[in-house]
């Protein structure tokens, strides 16, 4: 078991490479880009969380509306990719990281967890 999930993890880890090469990441080998694309993933997600709870708090409490939650929830997001990026690109001497291409891969990864913000927000609601 733990075979297969090492290697699913390793598969996973070379696509988003792939993906981040395409927009103009630079990576000194393919060991590299996976490590960092693994860290990505690890630091991210707690910044994610935390990223989704403010905007969700905020609208349970009736501070903002739906929209200004999304939109907030975006914004923080991409904020704390862009950071994590940032950190990554300053520590990790290998990578290489223009400032363009981390925001544009920071939008996108936003987006793609509005998905999942939406679908909790609407849990809130009917609740």
């Amino acid at each position: 078991m733990n075979r297969i999930l090492r290697k699913v993890l390793t598969f996973a880890a070379v696509l988003i490479c792939i993906l981040l090469v395409i927009f103009g990441f630079e990576f000194a080998s393919v060991w590299t880009g996976i490590i960092f694309a693994v860290l990505l993933c690890a630091i991210s997600l707690p910044l994610e969380i935390f990223a989704s709870a403010i905007p969700r708090s905020l609208f349970e409490l009736r501070k903002i509306s739906e929209t200004q939650s999304r939109i907030l929830f975006v914004v923080l997001d991409t904020t704390a990719t862009l950071v994590v990026l940032g950190v990554l690109d300053y520590f990790m001497n290998d990578v290489s990281i223009m400032p363009v291409s981390a925001f544009i891969i920071a939008l996108i990864l936003a987006l793609f967890s509005l998905t999942d913000f939406n679908e909790k927000l609407l849990e809130k609601k009917r609740r």
